[in-house]
């Protein structure tokens, strides 16, 4: 059996990696379990965002703009960088957050998701500087040089639909009413831990990245 120029079994190693990579609780997920319990719209807003972003390195990847790096050595070390400081930056407001729950509980903030919350997934998603090096090096395994075009489209559709599905079923479960008069009180808690998901990947990244400065020099 053919799909579109790949194998069945080359198209389930490729969902099977890609969605045990998106299924890893991470930033993406945590986001939105915390976005969930306050309200259903924001966190279907987020993984919309998430999503986006993924779509951005799903194109990035299988359209062979990963080439630049090659090109250009100092890039991966600046996106790595600059995402490194914003999911610090979002670690620390979501541990904010989570403390002033914890001393002034307060119900309609619990209630209420942020703003901009598809903005807030793909800036969270973005912000992961490992996806491209992870997205080039999963899809380099399945799209060899000179793969066709549509064989590529094919490839970028299927994981955009697949990955779109999971982030929405998070969103969509998190949000029912059984787990959010779980997880409710427990909000500023889950808030903390989030946040501290995003502070720990961060300084992970920071260190990696001084390490290999001090290697270098």
């Amino acid at each position: 059996m053919i799909v579109s120029g790949l194998s069945a079994g080359a198209w389930t190693a490729l969902t099977l990696a890609w969605l045990a990579a998106v299924m890893m609780p991470g930033p993406d997920v945590f986001l939105l379990m915390r976005l969930a319990i306050r309200e259903r719209r924001a966190a279907v807003l987020a993984a919309l965002g998430i999503m986006s972003g993924n779509l951005l390195w799903i194109l990035f990847s299988v359209l062979g703009l990963a080439v630049l790096l090659d090109s250009l050595p100092w890039l991966l070390p600046a996106l790595q960088l600059a995402g490194a400081l914003v999911l610090g930056w979002i670690g620390a407001q979501s541990i904010r957050s989570g403390i002033r729950g914890l001393r002034r509980p307060d119900p309609e903030e619990i209630a209420t998701g942020p703003r901009r919350p598809w903005l807030l997934g793909l800036v969270t998603n973005l912000s992961n500087p490992k996806a491209l090096v992870f997205f080039t090096a999963l899809l380099a395994q399945f799209l060899p040089p000179g793969t066709e075009l549509r064989d590529r489209v094919v490839v970028i559709v299927l994981m955009s639909l697949t990955g779109l599905a999971w982030f929405l079923a998070v969103a969509l479960a998190c949000s029912a009413a059984a787990f959010r008069r779980w997880f409710r009180r427990a909000a500023p808690w889950l808030d903390i831990v989030a946040g501290g998901v995003f502070a720990l990947v961060s300084a992970v990244v920071l260190v990696e990245l001084v390490l290999a400065v001090l290697a270098g020099s």
